[in-house]
């Protein structure tokens, strides 16, 4: 073989390797599930998990503070994802409803499984550590005050067993210092809250998370009479977050 046919060959390996070294790559990316988040970078600056939601009362009291019956343990999981620039993201959950309490409108089959899908936005995003609920201005003053690690107002599109509905809510979801017991009840030594009562800082606990979702009647603005769904998840696992984040170690949540 002479000296020509030697570097011919060899140079058409070489192609032949850069080329399938190239479709390996194309092929992780592809297969990579934070590629497919559009906005949200692949190292997002946020990234929280939670699961174990609560679902808090129904559309007559959607509040139970006393917990007790009016609150039930479902199936269900919720994601939001927030990209290194801090100014884009996702908000994802769901709910396996069981059937023991209407939500959203009577006309929803109890039994169903819901999700709720929305943007992330800077308009839609609360600056770190903000005070939400109580008289802050935000959230909702019929609960009482507490610190958010996160928080936002963000309009969400309803999906009902894996079917757009065309819906869209106004929601406010925090992750936040936790209000709920173990039994869904908000209270502090006995004490159960409510609105009436002039100090409403003693019921967060500083040393663990919670998930809140607040759904509002289509085309209602918060802090009205118009909670539809109110789900609150108890198990929180922050994946991702700014260096020296303030994250609690989410200790038990028993009196």
């Amino acid at each position: 073989m002479t000296k020509t046919w030697q570097i011919l060959l060899l140079s058409v390996a070489l192609a032949a390797a850069v080329l399938a070294g190239w479709f390996l790559l194309q092929s992780d990316e592809d297969t990579n599930p934070i590629d497919l988040l559009g906005p949200v970078a692949t190292a997002p600056l946020w990234s929280v998990a939670a699961g174990s939601p609560l679902r808090i009362g129904d559309l007559e009291d959607p509040f139970a503070y006393a917990g007790g019956e009016r609150v039930r343990l479902l199936e269900g999981e919720a994601q939001i994802l927030i990209g290194r620039d801090a100014s884009s993201g996702s908000f994802e959950a769901s709910v396996a409803l069981d059937g023991t309490a209407a939500v959203l409108a009577e006309s929803i089959d109890p039994t169903v499984t819901l999700e709720l899908r929305g943007t992330l936005g800077t308009e839609t995003l609360h600056s770190i550590g903000t005070s939400i609920h109580g008289e802050t201005g935000l959230g909702d003053p019929r609960l009482p005050m507490t610190h958010a690690l996160l928080s936002g107002e963000t309009e969400m599109e309803l999906v009902i067993d894996g079917t757009e509905r065309g819906a869209v809510y106004r929601t406010f979801w925090s992750v936040a210092s936790g209000l709920r017991r173990e039994d869904g009840a908000i209270r502090n030594q006995g004490l159960v809250f409510s609105p009436l009562l002039r100090d409403d800082t003693v019921f967060a606990d500083p040393d663990r998370l919670e998930l809140t979702l607040l759904v509002y009647r289509s085309g209602d603005a918060p802090q009205t009479d118009s909670v539809v769904l109110h789900l609150v998840y108890m198990d929180i696992d922050v994946l991702a977050a700014p260096e020296g984040a303030p994250i609690p170690k989410n200790e038990s949540i028993d009196d």
